[in-house]
């Protein structure tokens, strides 16, 4: 075979993959893209054509959901609900994860076990003793009132993943750690946090994208202004009789922001942490 039907048959591979990447690249793109035009067109223009370009850039319904609405407010819990919330998973889930991952103790698979089939247990079924449970300890309608089971529900899928974290990490660095004297305590914080960042980041990543998006419990469990968060924030420009999509989309443009941050900031470190010891030895 020559040389130049060589060039020529990579040439062609190469175009094709170029090709699939693009058009996956368009697929995952264009929502993006269609919400934030979208966010900028009049109420009139969306109605004429969902998918047309608007005819001039409009940032009323920006200004509105800003500067006249509840919006703001909204932005701000969804923040300290989200920032607390995986603040608490990480750290119940690493130091589970490290327990379960690193020491052996009599019942800790059986322990385990009942932990993680706590991701099989469908939240809708839990809404009403949860909704109970909250009232009777006077934190409905209350940060503490999301929080709280955002960190419950969570913590078994990222212990699942912490622990099989620290189980890749060589038993040399444990064993050099308390021969020079360390604590469990310091071999946690000092040697295995630092190695574990990888996993550490995906956490933060996946569980502020779900708890930034999370809308039953919000909706269940708060009832005032004061506290609901942007899923929920939402629905007020929803009516009866007319639904106010200009609003709607800038509201879901302005939301999607932080999401894009977080993750463009830690995408690599999600492929780390999922694949951390797929391969041992």
């Amino acid at each position: 075979m020559s040389k130049k039907k060589i060039d020529h048959g990579y040439n062609l591979q190469r175009f094709l993959k170029y090709l699939v990447l693009a058009i996956f690249f368009v697929l995952m793109a264009y929502p993006l893209i269609w919400l934030f035009y979208s966010s900028v067109k009049s109420v009139q223009e969306i109605y004429d054509s969902v998918f047309a370009l608007p005819k001039k850039i409009d940032l009323s319904n920006f200004r509105h959901i800003w500067g006249s609405s509840h919006f703001p407010r909204y932005y701000l819990n969804s923040l300290i609900v989200s920032i607390s919330s995986v603040f608490g998973i990480v750290l119940f889930s690493s130091l589970t994860g490290f327990i379960f991952g690193r020491v052996k103790f009599r019942g800790s698979e059986l322990l385990y076990t009942i932990l993680i089939v706590g991701m099989m247990i469908p939240v809708q079924v839990t809404l009403i003793p949860n909704f109970v449970f909250l009232r009777d300890l006077n934190l409905f309608d209350t940060y503490f009132a999301m929080i709280l089971p955002y960190i419950a529900f969570n913590v078994p899928v990222s212990v699942f993943i912490m622990r099989g974290f620290f189980q890749q990490i060589p038993k040399e660095l444990e064993d050099a750690g308390y021969i020079d004297g360390c604590s469990m305590r310091r071999i946690y914080g000092n040697i295995m946090m630092p190695l574990s960042l990888p996993a550490l980041s995906t956490l933060v990543i996946f569980n502020f994208f779900t708890v930034w998006n999370e809308l039953i419990f919000a909706l269940t469990f708060t009832n005032k202004q004061q506290v609901r968060t942007i899923p929920v924030g939402i629905m007020d420009f929803v009516g009866q009789f007319e639904t106010d999509y200009g609003y709607i989309f800038a509201a879901l443009t302005s939301a999607s922001v932080p999401l894009l941050i977080v993750y463009f900031f830690g995408q690599k470190k999600i492929i780390e942490g999922l694949t951390a010891g797929a391969i041992k030895g």
